[in-house]
């Protein structure tokens, strides 16, 4: 391995002269603290061999042993006098494995495809041969007609209209069958396209997977180039695999995929035009000048830049049903009726909405057991936190939640205090891998939910409403969770406009399994957590919350006492919600298309003094209002906007006074008079309704009349 390969595996490369200079991999350099300004000087010796020194004094052979240890050395071996005499090649007989059979659109066969199993370092070959009129073989297709593999298959799917998937092999377009899917390849591999069966993709719409590496996604372009002038439309799929070579075969059997997963992505995918719109993926290009070749004597250890080496795989067998047997399995929970298992979670809302201690919550309950807000946990287990943002103050939350919910000393909560590039840099996804890799090694256990905070944070400076740097995201942490087997729930902020959901791309709505608003209450710590897309459960569930402020004894680091926030379930705050829902609250806005020189503005003042003057009188059970007096002076406010005089305090009086009277009435308010102060509120289901419109309060006179 080349000085340039090894520096760049072992991360922040920089040539210097003729050599290169990296961070130094022993674990004890900087004092434990790692090399962050690189201090290791790697050159190529005169005999090819690489040379090391650390310019910080790092022991040698302890530096030889780690960087062996990565796989960048291969071991030293004696050299034997005689090596150099090579005996006679052994001949091993070539044993038959699989073949297939190429036919016509009438079933008769034409050609077939074997593949042997050999003595050879490749391990296998390939012989194709044309079957004859009487069925004998001659291994030489000549003027046999080619056609693609399973071709009656396509020409049905052709005229009805479906998706033809077109892999490189045969094994893989098996896969796609088994799962329901229609799929095709050509007889001669991805070196080359064969002209003559590009006629038979005319008017078809095709959907291509390559495989996992270079090869496959040059062979991508060929395919592009011969049939974008005559299909229907063509587009090309990433799968979301993990290991270099990986294909569709290792996607059904491996990562469980499904026909209607295989059919999402196929919608994600950007139409393909003509071969430039083929794009060779950022990961790939990226690996190949990073992860350095394997060598025979290379150790089993995971090498930085190279987490996407194939390694050996115990694949499953088929499992064979009869259809009388096939039944819907049961969705397996996490957090009971909230998050599946193993499910792509989003949680998110506008700033202050407290996501992140909702998150971390969340995540010490699945670590503790704790039900969360009134839903049991099912199957505690650890979970890893990323916290790319709050590095200050997280300490504080931990300690907060720790404290108030007594949570015990066993539970297994991680947290990674870093913002890290899950969009392009293969260097921080591979150093994220490392790190999970050995702290799933070191606990035994597999982890049940990995948490990112937030995706702006692990976005890399991309374009959020770009569809492929969303995609690149999105299958980083596609890949992330199919190796850990675990729930993600990603923490993200709401669109400006907050009745659209999550900002940025629609490929992240798609992708996402359960979505969950936060919608915090104006000016105070309450707020409803909404299931607006529950994938295997019922949409629309909402759960109520408080965040309350926890006292922290920091006495034992020699710092002051402090504070910080801790989630609490309010129930009632659900329950009003639903009611309002169902409309078990037949509260109706009040007219406000009245003339009156007060009911003009009336409901709208009283919004806006709600979200900005409000407050809790404990002798009206804690109810937040407002005084009339604010409520006046935000019609009189609204009158200055429309160029209308303000009004005088009688006016204003009697106005407040009658329209006070329908708050009541309807259903949607209430006033309170102290004899010395006169208060006015709207209740907390009438406020998300005119919170949730997004007319409402946005410079209009009037407002229709709605039931709220």
């Amino acid at each position: 391995m080349q000085a340039e390969q090894i520096a760049k595996a072992l991360g922040n490369a920089k040539r210097v002269g003729k050599g290169w200079l990296a961070s130094c991999p022993l674990p004890t350099h900087g004092q434990g603290h790692g090399d962050k300004n690189p201090s290791l000087s790697i050159s190529d010796g005169e005999d090819g061999k690489p040379l090391f020194k650390c310019h910080s004094g790092c022991d040698q052979h302890q530096l030889f042993h780690a960087i062996r240890h990565y796989g960048l050395l291969p071991e030293i071996e004696k050299r034997d006098p005689l090596a150099s005499i090579k005996p006679l090649p052994t001949l091993t007989p070539q044993v038959l494995e699989h073949e297939w059979v190429y036919v016509d659109e009438d079933g008769e066969p034409l050609f077939v495809k074997q593949r042997f199993k050999t003595g050879t370092a490749k391990g296998k070959d390939y012989r194709q041969a044309r079957i004859n009129k009487d069925g004998s073989r001659s291994y030489s297709l000549g003027d046999c007609r080619i056609v693609p593999y399973r071709f009656p298959e396509l020409l049905n799917a052709k005229t009805a209209g479906r998706a033809i998937y077109l892999v490189e092999g045969e094994k893989a377009a098996d896969a796609l069958v088994e799962i329901g899917a229609i799929a095709t390849s050509a007889h001669s591999g991805s070196g080359s396209w064969p002209q003559e069966i590009t006629q038979y993709f005319a008017g078809a719409t095709v959907v291509m997977l390559p495989d996992n590496d270079l090869a496959g996604w040059k062979y991508a372009k060929l395919v592009a180039a011969a049939l974008t002038p005559v299909v229907k439309s063509l587009r090309i799929v990433d799968l979301p695999v993990i290991y270099p070579k990986e294909d569709a075969w290792e996607w059904v059997n491996c990562y469980r995929g499904t026909r209607q997963q295989l059919a999402e992505l196929a919608k994600q995918a950007q139409p393909i035009t003509s071969a430039d719109d083929v794009t060779i993926p950022e990961g790939l290009l990226a690996s190949a000048e990073v992860v350095a070749p394997a060598t025979p004597n290379a150790t089993n250890a995971t090498a930085p830049g190279n987490v996407h080496q194939e390694t050996d795989k115990t694949y499953k067998p088929f499992k064979i049903e009869s259809w009388q047997s096939v039944k819907d399995e049961p969705v397996n929970w996490l957090v009971q009726d909230v998050i599946p298992e193993k499910s792509f979670v989003a949680l998110y809302g506008p700033p202050a909405s407290f996501k992140s201690f909702i998150a971390m919550d969340i995540a010490e309950c699945i670590a503790s057991g704790r039900p969360w807000l009134g839903k049991e946990i099912n199957g505690t287990g650890p979970v890893l936190y990323i916290a790319g943002e709050g590095h200050g103050g997280i300490g504080a939350r931990i300690a907060a939640i720790k404290q108030h919910h007594k949570t015990p000393d066993s539970s297994q909560l991680y947290v990674v205090r870093s913002m890290i590039n899950l969009r392009s840099s293969v260097d921080d996804f591979t150093n994220l891998i490392m790190a999970i890799d050995e702290l799933v090694q070191l606990i035994g256990v597999q982890l049940r939910m990995i948490v990112i905070d937030t995706l702006a944070r692990a976005f890399g400076g991309g374009n959020e409403n770009s569809s492929d740097d969303m995609g690149a995201f999105i299958q980083a942490t596609g890949k992330i969770q199919n190796r850990y087997k675990c729930s993600l729930m990603l923490l993200h902020h709401a669109g400006k406009d907050t009745t659209k959901g999550l900002r940025g791309h629609s490929s992240l709505l798609g992708a996402v399994d359960t979505q969950m608003e936060i919608i915090r209450f104006p000016q105070t710590r309450e707020g409803l957590i909404l299931m607006s897309k529950q994938k295997d459960g019922e949409d629309g569930q909402n759960y109520g919350f408080e965040a309350i402020e926890v006292e922290i004894d920091r006495s034992d680091l020699g710092l002051e006492n402090g504070s910080s926030l801790a989630i609490k379930h309010r129930e009632t705050i659900a329950g009003e919600m639903d009611k309002a829902r169902k409309g078990q609250e037949k509260a109706v806005t009040p007219d406000v298309t009245d003339k009156g020189i007060f009911a003009s503005y009336a409901l709208k003042a009283l919004f806006m003094a709600m979200t900005t003057k409000s407050r809790r009188v404990p002798a009206i059970n804690d109810q937040l209002v407002v005084t009339r007096e604010d409520w006046k002076e935000a019609v009189n406010e609204l009158r200055r906007r429309n160029d209308q005089e303000a009004l005088s305090k009688r006016q204003g009086d009697d106005g407040a006074r009658t329209f006070g009277e329908k708050l009541v009435a309807r259903g949607i308010g209430g006033t309170y008079d102290t004899k010395e102060v006169i208060f006015v509120w709207l209740n907390q289901a009438t406020m998300l309704k005119l919170q949730a419109d997004p007319g409402f309060g946005g410079g209009e006179e009037h407002f229709p009349q709605k039931e709220v």
